[in-house]
């Protein structure tokens, strides 16, 4: 009975895993650590190809926030501008249905100056 009960819950907290990691297109969350013991533990960790926030470059750091917002966004039906900070280490950034700020730091800009593209 004991070894049901522990296959369901992990069943279960599989297919939670993939329903929610369904509505991202770059990031997926790891939402549970499987203990030395086959236990479960409680966690909410963002990757990108399997690597961790915390270790992913600038740039995939950004691309990974703009798609946590771009989800948030559809799911909610709601749209703001985007302020991108340290825009200049990003080649290209994913496409959002809200207006993109980027902000970047330039050597021969001595005064704020603002582009529309």
């Amino acid at each position: 009975m004991l070894y049901l009960t522990d296959l369901f819950i992990k069943t279960k907290v599989e297919m939670l895993t993939q329903k929610n990691n369904s509505h991202f297109k770059l990031c997926k969350f790891k939402l549970f650590n499987i203990q030395i013991n086959g236990g479960l533990e409680e966690c909410c960790e963002v990757t990108v190809n399997g690597v961790n926030y915390s270790d992913l470059n600038n740039a995939m750091k950004i691309n990974a926030g703009l798609d946590v917002i771009n989800t948030i966004c559809d799911y909610s039906n709601t749209y703001t501008p985007i302020f991108i900070d340290n825009a200049e280490s990003v080649n290209e950034t994913i496409k959002t249905d809200s207006q993109q700020i980027r902000l970047y730091v330039t050597d021969t800009d001595e005064k704020l100056r603002i582009e529309n593209k």
